[in-house]
This record gives C-alpha cells, structure tokens and sequence, in this order.
C-alpha cells in the first residue's frame, strides 16, 4: 500500500524521518568543516534545502514526476495571494516586529555605531534568504503542514511543525557557539515564527510564496540589525513574536 493509498496523513512520519536523515550530514559538515556562509551561520545551515528535498522525494515517491512538477510549482504561487491585506501582512508584520525590537535597545542605550550598507545590504540578503527559506517551505509548509492539520487541528499542528523546527536548529545553534540561553529564547521565537506562518499561510490563500517571503524576512531582520548600530537579541525577538502568535491565534478562533 502507498502513501497514496494510505492518504495524506501517512506523509506525517515518513516526512520528518526523511529530513532528519538528509540533514545528518549537514549537522556532520558543520562539526568537521569551520566555515560560515554568513557571520554566525555554520556551515550545517546548508541543511535548509532538507525539508524540500524531503517533500519532492516523497512526493515523486506517492505521485512520480506529476506530484513533484505540482509541489515545485508552489514555490512562486504568487496567484494564491488574493487582495492587499495578505500581502500587507506578509511583507510588514516582521519589519514591525523587527523594528519594536529596534526600538527597545534603543530605549535601553544599547545600539553601536550603524555599519556601511545598511540599506543595499538587506535587499542582497533578501534574495539569498528567499531561496534558502523555499528550502524549508516547500517542506514545512507545502507538503506536510495541511496532513497535520487535518489531523490535530491549526494550532497543534503549528506546534508541533515548530516544537521540530526548534529542535532541527539546535544542533546549528551549538555549532555556531550560542549560550544555552540564548537558544532556549530562540527557540521560543522560532516555535511562535512558525505559528504565525501558518496563520499566514492559511490566511493567504495558502500560498507557499508567501511563507517563505515572511521567513526570509525573518531571516533577513535579524541579520540587518547589525547594519544599524543593534544586535539581534533572541531575547527580544522572542518577547516580540510570542505576542504576535497569540494575537493571530486567538483571532483566528473568533
């Protein structure tokens, strides 16, 4: 009996075994090899591609090259995207959150000296960020978020997709020479970064694109606030976002 026949939410385990298997060697490379495609990124980040290849593997798997055309194609399914507000939401939430952050170091006397680039530099790390995140997306989003969905429900799916996605990182986190509480707070973020895309993704005519935007500007807010005299503190971040989960969670309910 296939996947297939088994329906969609036989891909929950196979799916979250094959990407713990794919990512191996990258927690391996980032342990053997002292190199950082960006300033505090081991190289075990190249992991981010696992999720997706994971999903088009088991995809092609259920459905031959058919399934995999399908879920490829949902990286730019930007006609998902119906009207302003989804757009609004995808492409503003995380520079305000970014930007509260901003706001409070700068309450607390905590920012330096801003760096050259601040506003070309961003734009670069979109587009590199954007790719990587389709890696994660295609994965988290497009092919295992909707099974789970179905069968626990919204919430604890987004739970339980961030619960892993934490713990996926903090391999990379220790590779990259983080305190403990450092990454337990990043943690916390990352699991409430996951709740809101889910909301969006939902909210968003469940549009793979619009996730990985909101994920590579995540991405992107933490690596900017260096080029404007801040430093990204997980702290912060996560007592920004964690708001924000809750907010949409409790007015999805309404």
């Amino acid at each position: 009996m296939t996947a297939a026949d088994q329906g969609p939410q036989a891909r929950i385990v196979p799916f979250f075994l094959l990407t713990t298997g794919l990512t191996l060697p990258f927690w391996a490379l980032g342990a053997w090899v002292q190199f950082e495609p960006l300033p505090g990124l081991p190289a075990s980040s190249l992991m981010a591609f696992c999720p997706a290849a994971a999903a088009l593997i088991l995809a092609a798997r259920a459905g031959g090259g058919r399934a995999t055309r399908a879920l490829a194609a949902r990286s730019f399914d930007v006609a998902r995207l119906r009207g302003r507000w989804p757009w609004l939401a995808v492409t503003l939430l995380m520079p305000a959150l970014a930007g509260a952050a901003w706001l409070l170091q700068r309450q607390a006397g905590l920012l330096g000296e801003p760096q050259p680039g601040a506003m070309i530099a961003p734009l670069m790390m979109l587009a590199v960020f954007f790719v990587a995140a389709l890696g994660e997306e295609l994965g988290w989003s497009g092919y295992i978020l909707e099974p789970m969905r179905e069968r626990w429900g919204e919430t604890a799916a987004a739970l339980a997709i961030g619960i892993f996605w934490a713990a996926w990182h903090i391999l990379p986190f220790l590779q990259a020479d983080r305190a403990p509480e450092w990454i337990a707070w990043q943690c916390a973020k990352t699991v409430a970064v996951r709740v809101v895309m889910v909301r969006l993704y939902f909210g968003a005519g469940r549009s793979v694109f619009a996730v990985a935007l909101f994920h590579a500007l995540s991405n992107v807010a933490a690596f900017w606030l260096p080029f404007v005299g801040a430093q990204y503190d997980a702290r912060l971040g996560a007592l920004t976002m964690i708001p924000a989960a809750i907010a949409l969670t409790l007015a999805n309910r309404r």
